[in-house]
């Protein structure tokens, strides 16, 4: 007698250390039978339903919890296991009697004995705090290109009220996020797995926005020509970077924002990886377009992230297109060549052909 007390107290705890961690993990498990037709549901799979554990495990109790719009691929999915498939996995919402929303990341496993299905095992996870998250960061993502894109063609008066609407909207509101996140990990006893690289994006971003409102301050040409702007520029941004600058022909102001601006990813992209040891920076105004050339040397392609890299190269190309021009890439002997072609622009940002 006294051993099976003691196993049945090793199962109980063994069941209360499982829930602990379940709850923990927000994850919520099910089982069924399908021959006897029993169903199971843990303690936290209740709790994410937002369901007693006086409602009996139904299938039908669950798949009425799914949100109407996913409820659809569900089932499908569903059937598709049972039919054959094995195993599903997906992301859907489900809403609770209180009428709150929820995400979840739903996995289900069928078990087969001779090509029928005898077992199914599921998990549930909620994520609605990473999907919102998520959503928050492309949301700011979108506002950091759309004022990117608006900084191309604005006046100083506007270049001015971006930099206040972007100091005291998303910068301010993603630090904030950023001290909450940091708070939660060192309040919580057991922090969720996603929380350091959920704190990392969000730093991150707000170091890219900081960027770009730095960038709102310097003026191209000030105090000088254009050449004399982007050689202040590169030892400002890279101080040991060996440039050469050569300017042809008259880049209206709006020109020379452009080009700033373009010259100025390339350099931060050198700045953040890459290894070049020189660049040569060539602008050729001509009556048709705007020709700017960025060439950096052998090393530069020794390293996939330096200038002209997957990322550098689409912000230089973010920053082309979002003048109106376009942009391309090349390799010469070795070297890293980018060639942006601008459409000529009036001082006031309207086209002159």
């Amino acid at each position: 007698m006294r051993d099976e007390r003691d196993e049945e107290d090793r199962l109980a705890e063994a069941r209360l250390h499982l829930e602990t961690v379940q709850r923990i993990a927000g994850l919520g498990t099910w089982d069924a039978d399908v021959v006897t037709d029993e169903l199971r549901w843990s303690e936290q799979l209740y709790h994410l339903l937002g369901l007693p554990e006086t409602v009996d495990a139904d299938h039908e109790v669950f798949f009425d919890a799914v949100h109407p719009d996913d409820r659809a691929r569900l089932v499908q999915a569903f059937a598709d296991a049972m039919q054959g498939s094995g195993a599903y996995s997906l992301d859907h919402r489900i809403v609770r009697p209180d009428g709150s929303v929820r995400h979840v990341s739903h996995a289900t496993t069928v078990e087969f004995e001779d090509g029928v299905p005898v077992r199914l095992l599921g998990t549930m996870r909620d994520i609605t705090d990473q999907i919102t998250l998520t959503r928050n960061l492309v949301e700011t993502e979108s506002r950091r290109r759309d004022l990117l894109h608006r900084l191309v063609r604005a006046s100083e008066r506007e270049r001015a009220e971006l930099a206040g609407d972007l100091h005291d909207g998303p910068i301010q509101m993603l630090t904030v996020a950023a001290m909450r996140l940091e708070l939660l990990g060192m309040v919580e006893a057991e922090p969720p797995a996603w929380l350091p690289e959920a704190i990392a994006t969000v730093r991150d971003t707000v170091v890219q926005l900081r960027d770009v409102l730095v960038e709102l301050h310097p003026r191209a040409g000030a105090g000088g020509g254009l050449d004399d702007t982007l050689a202040q520029l590169a030892v400002t941004v890279v101080p040991d970077l060996d440039v050469e600058v050569v300017v042809r022909g008259d880049a209206t102001d709006a020109e020379s924002r452009a080009i700033f601006g373009i010259v100025q990813e390339a350099l931060w992209d050198i700045r953040d990886g890459g290894r070049t040891d020189h660049l040569d920076i060539r602008v050729e105004a001509a009556d048709g377009e705007v020709d700017l050339t960025l060439r950096g040397d052998r090393r530069t392609s020794e390293l996939g992230s330096g200038l002209l890299g997957r990322v550098g190269l689409l912000s230089v190309r973010e920053r082309t297109e979002g003048f109106g021009g376009r942009c391309s890439l090349e390799e010469v002997e070795g070297d890293r060549i980018v060639r942006c072609r601008l459409p000529r622009r009036s001082d006031d940002g309207s086209d002159r052909g």
